[in-house]
């Protein structure tokens, strides 16, 4: 953890360092308030130590500026102070301090408040992680909900597309037969009655039959190959929401791949990128279908993303022992940084430009795996790429209605 330390006392400071360090904490240091901001802007702390009194910017004024910064994540602060009066601890509450610590400090309460500090600071993270959960979860739901709307509001007119063009294939195609037989007759309408031949023949010029008889047949294949690939992406919506499922149930892995691949074409398409799929035989896993699918939706998305164009995406399954599964995503484009990887499943972080990512995806495909049972290992060089490798057990336990895990049915 980064601790920030503002204070204008260079003994008092240096002293703090020092059994922060031990104690295996990151520290940075600052001389006074506005120094401390400084240092604040350009990193992350999810904790600061400040004096109260210090020059240019004091101790209440620092945590005013922090409290108003709008960072994701909870800062603890802790603020050093000789005062003992009620109306001043108020002040300095009101400011944003969570902790107060006297001076001169003790050693051992230090580090104790700092603990404290700790277990606030993963306790709202664990919050946040859950809430970002308890989100995407009703974004699933709301994409179940939406699927099975599409599908009923396409498929009841789509049907009858499908019906009214089989008949009028039937139709045209008896028309044409007896056209045929009514031009048997040509040289005897010209003979009767000139001028109604001339006018047909004056017709079917306009009309152009020939082509016309000639390229029907091709229309109607390609018009019910269309309403085909219409009544394909309807299906495949409900196949990846998997609306006709229970939510917990066996599932084809390689199948759920295919299906999200196919939902992602568009992605793929729009920066020429290849995927190449190596899928081995796989037993059935017992798992909730539309949150992997979602999980995996997430993951090729990144992969996409991370791809140069007419880049290389790779998509491998395989069997693990006798009791588990491995899926794996390579990418081969710009790699993950060293100091990014410890940080890829936390919730908002993200090292897209600001409004392209919400650094959301990641960690919800971690919580999808994990509550599976399973796990999410990375592999990453930079200028080599990314491989992502999921692990999954073939009946991973389920929690029940108090969160307690129990034998998957």
């Amino acid at each position: 953890m980064k601790i920030l330390i503002a204070d204008d006392d260079s003994v008092s400071r240096r002293l703090l360092q020092s059994y922060l360090e031990k104690w295996g904490y990151e520290v940075a240091l600052a001389r006074d308030g506005a120094e401390a901001w400084r240092l604040f802007e350009g990193g992350l702390f999810p904790m600061v130590i400040t004096d109260w009194m210090m020059p240019e910017l004091d101790g209440p004024g620092l945590l005013r500026r922090i409290r108003s910064s709008q960072r994701p994540g909870y800062i603890y602060t802790i603020l050093l102070t000789a005062k003992t009066q009620k109306q001043d601890l108020v002040e300095g509450m009101e400011a944003g301090a969570d902790d107060f610590l006297t001076k001169p400090f003790d050693r051992e309460e230090l580090r104790v408040r700092l603990r404290a500090g700790e277990r606030i600071i993963h306790l709202e993270q664990n919050l946040r992680e859950t809430k970002v959960a308890l989100i995407e979860t009703e974004k699933l739901a709301s994409l179940g909900r939406l699927a099975a709307g599409v599908a009923h509001e396409i498929n009841n007119p789509l049907s009858i597309v499908v019906n009214n063009l089989a008949v009028l294939r039937r139709d045209v195609r008896d028309a044409m037969r007896v056209l045929d037989k009514y031009r048997e007759g040509d040289a005897s309408l010209a003979r009767a009655d000139p001028e109604l031949a001339a006018e047909v023949v004056r017709m079917e010029e306009e009309i152009d039959l020939p082509y016309l008889r000639k390229y029907l047949p091709h229309l109607f294949d390609s018009s019910e190959d269309g309403l085909r690939r219409v009544r394909a992406i309807v299906q495949n919506l409900r196949d990846f929401a998997r609306l006709d499922e229970a939510e917990f149930k066996d599932v084809d892995f390689n199948a759920a791949l295919r299906c999200t691949l196919e939902a992602l074409r568009h992605e793929f398409d729009k920066k020429a990128v290849r995927v190449e799929t190596c899928f081995h035989d796989l037993p059935p896993v017992a798992c909730h279908a539309g949150k992997i699918n979602q999980a995996f939706l997430n993951i090729l998305l990144n992969a996409v993303q991370a791809s140069e164009r007419e880049g290389l995406v790779e998509v491998r399954t395989r069997p693990d022992g006798e009791d588990a599964i491995l899926v794996e995503v390579e990418d081969h484009g710009g790699g993950i940084r060293p100091e990014h990887l410890p940080h890829l499943f936390e919730p908002f972080f993200t090292t897209k430009p600001v409004g392209t990512g919400t650094g959301l995806g990641l960690p919800v495909s971690y919580g999808v795996v994990r509550d599976q049972g399973g796990t999410i290992e990375v592999e990453s060089a930079v200028g080599r790429g990314s491989l992502f490798r999921i692990r999954l057990p073939l009946h991973p336990r389920e929690p029940d209605a108090a969160g307690v895990p129990v034998s998957a049915p």
